[in-house]
């Protein structure tokens, strides 16, 4: 015992210990291998962990899930207002869990015209719908960039009488107004200014002459990209201010309502667009629609329509 003591500043030197804790775990470490032979296992861990202290271990990166335990996580869900809720789900849960999940929490009653939609890993298309029947940990797992969703409608009318629900008019009327402002519904001039006043009407009420100015309407997008590109901003909100006093009596659900069937009639309503090559090889882009299948050119000189 005596001899192995000796040798313990010559190690302290050696693993250069300087903090007291690993000093005291390597004196220790010797302390018990001297003691008794039968101990010198775990004196050899009492110095494996002097050794081991100084290492720093990285782990592998997994996906980016909250999870609570192991087989429930937590994942985010972009509403269509753009702001966002977690639902708590089990691994087993699947896409049509989550999509209740959503609407109970949003009092939507009419879940049916909904879906849920992640971007892929895949170069196209990036925005996948989740399969609602199928677990849904295992398509995020397998398919999305990130553990993500992003709930939108999945199925378009042209009765606008089937939306029974408040919330679910509400929720459609949303999408269609973002499918205008991001261009995938092509308004002309008049068509923009009517739809931008039936929004207005449908997010303030009745036009306010004191505030409701075109200066104060400025910050606020009601108008699509490509008509303001086309027409002076100033020319635009002279035209909705005027178009949005006139509605004076309105409802807002029935503004909402309005808009909705005004987009109806536009081009590209309820319309997913795909890319595909034709029998030439070129590429052109497949618009499936409640109407039909549009073939359109790439340069889009041509289009053709199929009901």
């Amino acid at each position: 015992m005596y001899k192995a003591l000796f040798h313990i500043p010559q190690v302290l030197n050696k693993y250069k210990c300087t903090s007291s804790e690993n000093k005291f775990l390597l004196l220790l470490g010797y302390v018990i291998e001297a003691a008794d032979i039968k101990l010198v296992i775990l004196g050899w861990y009492c110095r494996l962990c002097v050794l081991m202290m100084p290492l720093k271990f990285r782990l592998r990166k997994t996906r980016n899930y909250n999870v609570l335990s192991r087989n429930v996580f937590v994942l985010s869900v972009v509403l269509i207002d753009k702001t966002t809720l977690e639902c708590t789900l089990s691994s087993d849960s699947s896409g049509l869990d989550c999509l209740h999940n959503v609407c109970q929490r949003l009092g939507l009653q009419q879940p049916e015209f909904f879906g849920l939609r992640y971007m892929s890993k895949r170069p196209y298309p990036k925005l996948r719908w989740v399969e609602l029947e199928r677990p849904l940990k295992r398509q995020l797992d397998k398919y999305a960039q990130s553990p993500a969703l992003t709930l939108a409608v999945m199925y378009y009318i042209h009765d606008v009488g089937l939306l029974q629900d408040d919330v679910t008019r509400s929720q459609y009327f949303l999408q269609v107004k973002y499918d205008v402002l991001e261009g995938r519904v092509r308004a002309s001039f008049d068509q923009a200014v009517l739809l931008a006043s039936y929004s207005l009407q449908a997010e303030f009420g009745d036009h306010q002459r004191e505030r409701h100015t075109p200066e104060y309407l400025k910050d606020f997008k009601v108008f699509p990209a490509q008509v303001i590109k086309e027409t002076e901003v100033s020319t635009l909100l002279e035209a909705v201010v005027w178009q949005y006093s006139s509605l004076k009596g309105l409802g807002q659900a029935l503004a909402e309502t309005y808009y909705i069937l005004e987009a109806q009639r536009l081009s590209g309503y309820g319309q997913e667009t795909f890319m595909a090559r034709d029998e030439k090889g070129s590429e052109v882009y497949l618009g499936a629609s409640l109407l039909g299948l549009g073939v359109n050119s790439a340069s889009g000189d041509s289009q053709t329509f199929y009901k």
